[in-house]
């Protein structure tokens, strides 16, 4: 499978998982996530709601650049590891306000190891064809 194949797929998984259940109490997605009121007015409680994003537009911005014949929009690099710092973030912000790892890894869904599964791979995936 070449460069290209494996950029779609992984683009469309990062897409697919945006609808996804986030966490395992609830079947809230991260699309439900963006179209719930806003909790606070700093840019931390923005940040926080509207990182979710990151993922279905680096997803669209990888499968528009793949079907293009490698031409992406500022870059294949931009694209492919922006998931991967908003998954460590969603990550490592809890841990640093007091949230245990243990406690943090059980809440997550199929939708969030989803994204975190493919946001790896689209960085790490960089053969030379």
């Amino acid at each position: 499978m070449n460069r290209k194949m494996v950029t779609i797929i992984l683009a469309i998984v990062l897409i697919g998982s945006f609808f996804l259940p986030l966490f395992s109490t609830s079947s809230g997605s991260a699309f439900d996530v963006i179209k719930a009121p806003s909790y606070g007015t700093g840019a931390e409680a923005l940040l926080a709601k509207y990182i979710w994003i990151v993922m279905p537009l680096s997803g669209l911005m990888l499968l528009i650049g793949a079907v293009n014949n490698g031409n992406y929009f500022l870059g294949r690099a931009l694209w492919a590891w922006l998931p991967l710092l908003a998954m460590l973030y969603i990550i490592v912000r809890p841990v640093i306000d007091g949230v245990k790892i243990g406690d943090l890894i059980k809440t997550f869904g199929v939708g969030f190891w989803a994204m975190l599964v493919a946001s790896i791979a689209v960085a790490f995936y960089n053969p030379r064809n």
